[in-house]
């Protein structure tokens, strides 16, 4: 393969020089820019080999080079000094207007303080591009028969690999003439065959598909069948485009190309005694299945997984051994141990990070008692599906991990798929643009649903109401009836999202009725970062005063610390950071 070195000056390409640096006798001349940048008292580099002078910006740079995007002149160091405005001593008639000012012809971004430049074409390349090594000419390639040549201009025809346009991605073309062919340089060593969390199988690089209508896999924009894509192994409708299928977050790097399959290995999260006894991989007791019709009293039963209540028309597994209180939905037990979900590139393993009595190394990954979910932000004290690939930490609660792709919500159009994306913009629930890290994507509507939102509990309980409440997603024609919260006691903007009992005519915030620590449990204790509490329920009969913000507790829960109560955990960590302040 024939290459071209880049741009360093004669001394600096020659391993066997030396260079001092010097600032007496006083710099005469730097042979790379020829006087363009000068500043005064300043050291400069000496190369007493050649007896040449380089400002110390300038010693690794030639002061003319051949550069095979532009091969009809020859290119001149550039030196624009950032601090004066006087273009006048530029050699050779430059001027630091339009050229100088404007966009390297390489990378297409602004020109930097130092570039090379032609004045009869006005052509300007960035240093730091023209040092870069480039291979003139490839060959021996897995993907085309013939050697393919570095083509120098951008223009505006689709990569026969991708599928978008050569000119508007940072990367070098490279053609075979005979055969019309076209490429990136980054597209030519696509893997030939890769695997990703969003498709059951393997997928495998071809040059085209048959013709149909395709939507990717990954932006759900349509596939080219044209031109180069990923599809399916074992023949599902199902394709992606290369530079979606071959993302940082999307696939995990490795080429599969003459790797054997194995089967996936399912394992089964409980083992079945009887129909309604299980013993379940995270519990030591058998479990018991339950049904509970009967109306709720402010005493609710939480599940262990997801940290939600038990409702009444909910089945769940509850602890045979009358000594203990550990409670699983009936969903919630038939989780997955492992998961492939479209939010990570890696498989995720379901586990229970915070046991009664720790016996796995997971458990000291976590502060006691709490981990943040990567989907949502939220804090939790439930089961989580973490990754455990080395130097990765990406980890999600079971109601962020349970979520379809694509889901139907009750708040858009049935007709309206959500899809994960990848990307991310104002929620339409609640208008904020951190409502999680991650969001669903309507790509009809370009529309977004942050996962903090979608995972919301459609229904709830409310403890002075016998009924369920159901979540209502706004009302766009409100009626001349004003809405009042039951809890806060203040108006309620019925366009917003809200609970509401339709047999009692209840409604509440969501706020007001989940409370913030909704996937927070009682009697469940947190230490970390130096502070310790107890969370426990807000039922008496007035509401505590917090130690850390010195304003009234008001959720649903409380943290109940050795110095008070408090409304949340970082008020627990700001009142025991302040009582070690004092002593």
């Amino acid at each position: 393969m024939e290459h071209y070195s880049g741009c360093r000056s004669p001394c600096a390409t020659l391993g066997d020089h030396y260079f001092s640096s010097q600032s007496d006798p006083p710099l005469s001349g730097c042979f790379s820019c020829k006087g363009n940048y000068l500043e005064a008292d300043r050291q400069y580099k000496y190369c007493p080999t050649c007896k040449l002078e380089y400002h110390f910006e300038c010693y690794k740079y030639a002061p003319e080079i051949r550069h095979p995007f532009h091969l009809s002149h020859p290119l001149k160091f550039i030196f624009k000094n950032p601090h004066s405005s006087d273009s006048s001593n530029l050699d050779d008639g430059v001027s630091i207007s339009e050229g100088s000012y404007g966009k390297c012809n390489c990378c297409r971004k602004r020109l930097s303080e130092v570039y090379y430049h032609c004045s009869i074409c006005d052509y300007s390349i960035n240093a730091t591009c023209a040092r870069h090594a480039i291979t003139l000419t490839m060959a021996n390639l897995k993907r085309h028969e013939h050697a393919l040549n570095l083509f120098p201009g951008r223009l505006p025809l689709p990569c026969n690999a991708c599928g978008l346009s050569l000119d508007k991605i940072k990367d070098h073309a490279y053609t075979c003439f005979p055969c019309s062919y076209m490429v990136h340089r980054k597209c030519i060593d696509l893997p030939r065959v890769i695997k990703i969390t969003r498709h059951a199988h393997r997928l495998s690089y071809s040059s085209s598909l048959p013709s149909g209508e395709f939507l990717c896999g990954v932006c759900r924009q349509t596939v080219d069948v044209s031109y180069g894509q990923y599809s399916c192994s074992k023949g599902c409708h199902y394709a992606v485009h290369s530079k979606c299928a071959t993302r940082k977050d999307v696939w995990d790097g490795k080429d599969l190309e003459g790797v054997p399959e194995e089967p996936d290995e399912v394992i089964e999260p409980f083992e079945q005694i009887d129909e309604e006894t299980i013993q379940h991989f995270t519990h030591e007791h058998y479990l018991k299945l339950q049904r509970d019709d009967c109306p709720r009293d402010q005493d609710y039963k939480f599940c262990q997984a997801c940290n939600l209540a038990i409702t009444n028309s909910d089945g769940f597994y509850s602890c045979s051994s009358m000594q203990c209180d550990f409670i699983l939905h009936e969903t919630c037990a038939s989780l997955p141990i492992k998961k492939h979900h479209p939010l990570h590139k890696h498989p995720l393993t379901l586990f229970q990070p915070f046991p009664p009595k720790p016996h796995h190394q997971w458990f000291e990954m976590f502060p006691k008692g709490i981990f943040a979910c990567n989907g949502c932000n939220r804090g939790s004290c439930g089961f989580v599906y973490k990754c455990f690939e080395d130097e990765c930490e990406f980890q999600l609660d079971v109601r962020c991990a349970s979520l379809p792709d694509p889901l139907i919500h009750g708040s858009h159009p049935h007709d309206h798929p959500l899809y994960f994306n990848l990307t991310k913009d104002k929620c339409m629930a609640c208008g904020d643009g951190e409502c999680g890290e991650y969001a669903l994507e309507c790509i009809k509507c370009k529309l977004f649903l942050g996962l903090y939102c979608a995972t919301i509990p459609w229904v709830a309980h409310y403890k002075y109401d016998k009924h369920q409440l159901i979540l209502r997603y706004g009302e766009e024609e409100t009626t001349s009836l004003n809405y009042w919260c039951e809890k806060c006691e203040t108006k309620l903007d019925a366009k917003t999202w809200f609970y509401a009992c339709d047999d009692c005519n209840v409604t509440l915030h969501r706020e007001c009725l989940l409370g913030a620590s909704v996937y927070m449990k009682p009697n469940h204790n947190i230490r970390a970062w130096g502070a310790e509490a107890e969370i426990t329920r807000n039922n008496g009969n007035s509401r505590p005063l917090c130690d850390g913000c010195g304003i009234l507790c008001v959720d649903t829960l409380v943290y109940k610390a050795e110095v008070g109560y408090c409304c949340s955990f970082r008020c627990v960590k700001l009142s025991s950071d302040r009582k070690m302040l004092w002593s």
